[in-house]
């Protein structure tokens, strides 16, 4: 990614958001990304939170220029400051929920004008229609899809990247000094649900292994349970893009499986559309694929595990969220077959306790 130009007039910005130019994007994520992202956390919200508020923001920017509501005498940072905290403030609102600021943090004041709630509250339902494939015809939909491309490069950007130039022996004593307080945060010390999460999600290396695993090497083969070739066409289609990791074509290919009516393999496909959801920071829609699920014989444990999973994503959004989590992963465990998933639901809530 290029350099941050930091000083590019606001018609420029502007004009490439209505233009979806990708450059233009990438200037302003390298510019803005990390002081909005503190702005909202700032309100009270999560890292997690004002990434998503970013790219929300992002797209009532461009809505308000199609709409001719944006004006040359603001600042554009200012801008998405105003709307991405505008935005996380309402979605707590709507929930029944008050943002709390920093202590010693004072409430920002911005020149800007934001919409009023009821236009908030259409621009995130159209957001949550386009993560389900819904309204790609509407004018938005082109730049929020660059949008989640850019933010994936400028992510990939900011990992550290590993140094070689230490001395051997340092290493070895700092790598051991690591591992012991490894251990002694991994079983003993209260973690975020940010912590507890990031340690225990993960994804299957493939979709079509993980099918083979669940239904046996005779899936689709027996007079019960007989699967349409569509099924495995979509399915085998959906792997190839999710092994390479673009999920949203992946997520793309498997909503053709419900379009279709595939009834039989429905569960497939709601069951990987709400893994690659929570891989993608998207819990909500992550739980409303597990809820729609009805073949429970093959994903029923895995259903409570992933729900839990979720329910600890949105805690890292809203701390308040956190007994709720730990109800949840009560259930997992509950439900849990497997003693070594049991063990790690009882690690979870026990890092998840204050």
């Amino acid at each position: 990614m290029d350099q941050p130009s930091g000083n590019l007039p606001n018609e420029t910005y502007i004009n490439g958001l209505l233009d979806n130019d990708q450059s233009v994007l990438e200037a302003i994520y390298a510019d803005f990304f990390r002081p909005v992202v503190h702005s909202v956390v700032a309100s009270g919200g999560s890292e997690a939170a004002g990434k998503s508020f970013f790219r929300t923001a992002l797209v009532e920017a461009a809505k308000m220029a199609r709409t001719r509501e944006l004006t040359a005498d603001f600042a554009f940072p200012d801008l998405l400051n105003a709307l991405a905290t505008a935005h996380f403030k309402d979605w707590l609102a709507e929930r029944g929920q008050a943002a709390e600021t920093e202590e010693g943090q004072e409430e920002a004041e911005y020149a800007v004008k934001v919409p009023v709630s009821e236009a908030l509250r259409a621009t995130r339902a159209t957001i949550d229609g386009w993560k389900k494939r819904e309204g790609m015809d509407e004018a938005g939909y082109p730049l929020w899809e660059t949008i989640r491309r850019v933010e994936q490069n400028f992510a990939e950007s900011e990992k550290p990247r590993p140094k070689s130039n230490f001395n051997r022996n340092l290493l070895i004593g700092l790598g051991l000094l690591i591992a012991a307080w490894s251990i002694y945060v991994f079983f003993f010390q209260s973690k975020t649900p940010a912590q507890v999460y990031d340690d225990n999600f993960s994804l299957p290396q493939s979709l079509m292994s993980d099918l083979r695993e669940r239904y046996g090497p005779e899936r689709g083969n027996d007079s019960v349970s007989a699967r349409p070739n569509a099924c495995e066409m979509y399915l085998q289609q959906a792997d190839q893009f999710y092994k390479a990791k673009d999920y949203v074509s992946a997520q793309a290919v498997l909503f053709e499986i419900l379009e279709d009516s595939l009834t039989v393999c429905h569960s497939d496909a709601l069951f990987y559309i709400g893994i690659m959801a929570l891989q993608q920071e998207e819990p909500e829609l992550a739980l409303e694929c597990f809820s729609k699920i009805e073949d429970i014989e093959h994903f029923g444990e895995d259903i409570y595990w992933y729900q839990a999973l979720a329910f600890v994503k949105l805690a890292e959004y809203n701390p308040l969220l956190r007994d709720k989590a730990a109800r949840a992963i009560e259930r997992a465990r509950a439900n849990a077959q497997d003693s070594l998933r049991r063990m790690q639901a009882e690690k979870m809530l026990k890092q998840l306790s204050r």
